[in-house]
């Protein structure tokens, strides 16, 4: 298992109430793991948005610098994806 922190968050009554009733029916592990499972998932995805942002960055450099030679797709396959 990976090492994991501990983040303490303020959370409206609203909101935990809306937590702890979902918990009930997503996972028995209640309603902090229900939280920690949606911030991972969102961390995540804010991850990956950054790093396809980056390729695209690297991509645009090396394609207005064409003189390398060197084609971004062999050094970021995934940029077919993307376009």
């Amino acid at each position: 298992m990976a090492p994991t922190e501990t983040l303490s968050v303020r959370l409206t009554a609203e909101t935990r109430a809306t937590l702890t009733e979902a918990a009930h029916s997503h996972d028995s592990a209640g309603a902090s793991a229900l939280a920690r499972e949606i911030l991972e998932h969102w961390a995540r995805r804010v991850r990956d948005r950054q790093i396809k942002s980056d390729m695209k960055r690297a991509v645009s450099f090396m394609l207005a610098h064409d003189d390398w030679g060197d084609d971004p797709a062999d050094f970021f396959p995934a940029i077919k994806e993307m376009e």
